[in-house]
């Protein structure tokens, strides 16, 4: 990423906010756990560590970006940005305590729970902040009609502030005009066809200038947080864009699957007795739905599932499962909107059939269909399918094609850029998500 590609930095109504949480927050916590946890009286040296902690995070937060735009758009960079910078700044208080053989006194368990708990408040101080203050809007001048956008990603933009201004025209001589109107933040290039001369002379004037210069790749990646899939299957190079995790990501996925699966089935364990109870009490017939789904690399795998429709649900043929599915029965329908119907694929994770996250799995009665209309579909399987999904949390229920080429969209991104600060950010929003709530 280039200099001009960074995001420009948030209003200073905004950015001073954000500071003034980094540099009060680590005080005002040390200060709460002290009183929580500990009778010795406070001492002058601990107000030199949480002063000092505040003023070294803010720091090391501006040096890494923490306050551009970007960052404020994606809660994975914010909770990487938060966590590693205070990580670091642990370290170097540590550092700094032994130069000076200063010796705090303050209780072991007192600076223990100070460090755990310390950026999981900053982090949602942060996102708390996010979804009140006002932040200012950004203009993306699309520059030719290659891609028409849905609704749906209209929808998300809007949310984030993002007007879309579509030009009527994309004549070179009057392109520098129309940017210079609009005071465009990006010029999103979004041309059907090869650029000529003369418009290639005019953008590459523009980006002299200081207009910011967008592919529309990079946009969806960017701000809707997608991979751009074309509807035709030239871009060979596509192929060599998304790839599998590195033995390292592989180990700490496993892991990750490992923890969250035997903590979830611990905590889950009496919602699926509950579960079991009710099943049978509504809809007669087995409990625990089985069925084969494609896996990585194409392999198909036994998945397990709370049964939620009724017995003879597809007695007419395979069919897309969709929102409120008059296939279900009642309880069914709850379990289908809360996730429950999902829990027993928790031994899947554990026998490594599937991940905790990953792209959903699907019949191969339906991935033979859509290898044959969606280029790059199969491009999915590069990895394990998981229990919930990037896909799962930020698109709704599909019934159609275009619908699973759009998840696709999501799918790819999740596997291109997946890192273990996008798994933790797909799990908060599964849980926004089953609580009835659209995210952040």
């Amino acid at each position: 990423m280039t200099e001009k590609d960074i995001p420009r930095y948030q209003s200073s109504h905004a950015l001073w906010t954000y500071r003034l949480v980094d540099l009060c927050v680590p005080f005002l916590m040390l200060v709460f756990i002290h009183l929580l946890l500990s009778n010795q009286p406070w001492r002058e040296p601990y107000t030199w560590l949480g002063g000092m902690a505040g003023l070294l995070f803010m720091l090391f937060t501006q040096l890494l970006g923490g306050y551009s735009r970007f960052v404020d758009r994606s809660i994975a960079k914010k909770i990487e940005i938060v966590f590693k910078t205070w990580a670091f700044n642990v370290l170097l208080l540590m550092f700094i305590a032994y130069l000076n053989l200063a010796v705090l006194g303050l209780a072991r368990s007192v600076i223990l729970v100070w460090v755990i708990l310390t950026p999981v408040a900053i982090f949602f101080v942060k996102i708390a902040i996010n979804r009140t203050v006002d932040k200012n809007s950004t203009t993306v001048v699309v520059l030719g009609k290659g891609y028409e956008f849905t609704d749906f990603e209209i929808a998300r933009l809007e949310r984030q502030k993002i007007n879309l201004i579509m030009l009527d025209s994309i004549e070179p001589t009057e392109l520098k005009e129309q940017v210079a109107v609009f005071s465009a933040d990006y010029l999103l290039m979004n041309l059907s066809k090869t650029a000529g001369n003369k418009l290639i002379q005019e953008l590459t004037n523009l980006d002299l200038k200081g207009v910011r210069l967008i592919s529309l790749n990079r946009f969806m990646e960017t701000f809707l947080r997608k991979c751009f899939i074309p509807y035709d299957s030239t871009d060979l190079d596509y192929l060599e864009r998304i790839s599998s995790y590195n033995r390292l990501n592989y180990f700490l996925k496993r892991v990750f699957d490992l923890i969250a699966a035997l903590s979830l089935g611990l905590i889950t364990f009496p919602v699926m007795l509950y579960a079991t109870v009710k099943i049978r009490r509504e809809s007669p017939g087995p409990i625990i739905f089985s069925q084969e789904r494609v896996g990585r690399s194409g392999r198909e795998h036994v998945i397990y599932k709370f049964r939620s429709m009724h017995v003879d649900a597809e007695k007419e043929g395979a069919q897309f499962a969709q929102a409120d599915d008059p296939r279900a029965y009642d309880f069914g329908a709850f379990m289908r909107k809360t996730r429950i119907d999902e829990l027993p694929q928790l031994w899947n994770v554990i026998k490594g059939d599937l991940h905790f996250v990953g792209p959903r799995p699907e019949r191969k009665v339906f991935t033979d269909q859509l290898e044959e209309e969606i280029p790059y579909y199969n491009e999915r399987h590069l990895v394990s399918p998981g229990i919930t999904g990037w896909a799962q949390v930020l698109y709704p229920y599909g019934a159609n094609t275009e619908d699973a080429r759009q998840k696709l969209m999501y799918d790819l991104y999740y596997i291109k850029h997946w890192s273990i600060w996008l798994e933790i950010e797909t799990l908060i929003r599964t849980v926004l998500v089953v609580l009835g709530r659209k995210g952040l």
